[in-house]
């Protein structure tokens, strides 16, 4: 079953009994079945204190219809900031690139060519 954004944060506030993710605190991707993967470009900008404390990264494998929610605390990711990817740094349009594994020996690490291999396991929602 193929689900959009939209469809995705309403089944997941659904689950927690709230609106807790909306539009702009929540990144949502579908498994890229070829290389296993969800693949996200999460705006620097967001990561700056004071804007979020949390992202919530929704990820989908339509094979299953199974939806994983991660919690990451923007503090993570700007402490991390040279383990992973970032494109355009220092334009205004500057992302943190994450292509994270659905393989079960690297579940949820960040695959990128130059990153660090970042585990985000530690984030999942249940």
């Amino acid at each position: 079953m193929k689900i959009d954004k939209q469809q995705a944060i309403a089944r997941r506030n659904e689950q927690l009994g709230g609106a807790v993710l909306g539009t702009n605190n929540t990144h949502f991707a579908v498994l890229d079945h070829k290389r296993n993967i969800w693949w996200f470009d999460l705006p620097v900008s967001r990561l700056a204190v004071g804007q979020y404390e949390w992202l919530h990264l929704l990820l989908h494998t339509p094979s299953t219809d199974e939806l994983i929610h991660l919690k990451v605390t923007t503090k993570f990711l700007r402490e991390q900031k040279d383990a992973v990817v970032i494109r355009n740094e220092g334009k205004r349009k500057s992302t943190v690139s994450l292509e994270l594994s659905a393989d079960r020996d690297s579940w949820l690490k960040d695959m990128r060519p130059n990153g660090a291999n970042l585990s985000f396991a530690a984030f999942v929602q249940k």
